[in-house]
């Protein structure tokens, strides 16, 4: 058997028991030093940072009246329409002009104030009785102000209560211009709403669709945050706000806080 001479060499040179071992040298303690306070660094601020958990959720800007519809106590023929949408309507003011099955006119007046939303009916139109004629967003109620209805999915609607901070993208204002609109909680619905609900709501069975997508949800009512110095009348989470008035049923998108947690805290599933 055959030995490499510098193993015979080594091993006829005493072991040096005294002789200091180095574990590490200088660059490997910085490797192991920068780790530390990385580590370190990541600890503190899974303690301390506090991430918002939200909720997401369609909505319209609107009054608290919601909609409505006048609809036509005669049985007969349209012979004219006598408002338009985006019109103010008084209450009391004639909205459609029809000849009944006598064949005499008769006036359809509006029972409340509000705005046109819509006016469908065409002349010549074959009307019943109880046939819309109008659909109007009510303005005439003592506390009309411009407000946020959110239409949140049950399921995740458990956790939210009245004074939760919200945050409105409006679909006519670009969040990236103008930032977002902020808003508080003020109710929220104990029973999930039927389409016909949100329906009557917000206009009618084709704008209900956006709101109700196979899930029954629950209704948030949002007040605006006024602030005087803005153009708009209300608080955006940026200084340049919007140069126009908010108008009502512009569409927005809801982001309403649940509470703020810990990365730590998340990990954990608490």
């Amino acid at each position: 058997m055959q030995f490499r001479y510098q193993a015979l060499q080594r091993k006829r040179e005493p072991d040096e028991l005294d002789a200091p071992v180095l574990l590490a040298g200088p660059r490997g303690w910085i490797a192991v030093f920068v780790v530390m306070i990385v580590l370190g660094g990541a600890l503190v601020w899974s303690l301390t940072v506090h991430l918002r958990v939200s909720v997401d959720a369609p909505g319209v800007l609107t009054h608290p009246g919601g909609t409505s519809q006048v609809q036509s106590p005669y049985a007969g023929m349209a012979e004219r329409m006598l408002v338009k949408p985006a019109q103010q309507v008084r209450a009391g003011q004639p909205v459609a002009r029809l000849q009944d099955t006598d064949g005499r006119t008769r006036t359809v007046t509006s029972p409340f104030a509000g705005q046109v939303i819509s006016a469908t009916l065409t002349a010549g139109q074959i009307v019943g009785v109880g046939e819309t004629v109008v659909t109007l967003e009510r303005t005439d109620l003592p506390d009309d102000r411009l407000l946020a209805l959110v239409f949140v999915p049950a399921d995740q609607a458990a956790r939210l209560h009245p004074g939760s901070s919200v945050d409105l993208s409006v679909s006519t204002a670009p969040p990236a211009a103008f930032g977002l609109l902020r808003g508080k909680v003020t109710s929220v619905a104990p029973y999930p709403l039927t389409r016909e609900a949100v329906a009557a709501l917000v206009g009618g069975d084709l704008a209900a669709g956006r709101f109700h997508t196979g899930k029954a949800p629950r209704l948030v009512t949002v007040d605006l945050v006024p602030d005087a110095g803005s153009a708009s009348g209300y608080a955006w989470s940026t200084a340049k706000t919007p140069p126009v008035h908010l108008a009502s049923q512009t569409s927005v998108s809801a982001s309403i806080q649940l509470r703020t947690q810990t990365p730590f805290d998340l990990v954990l599933g608490r």
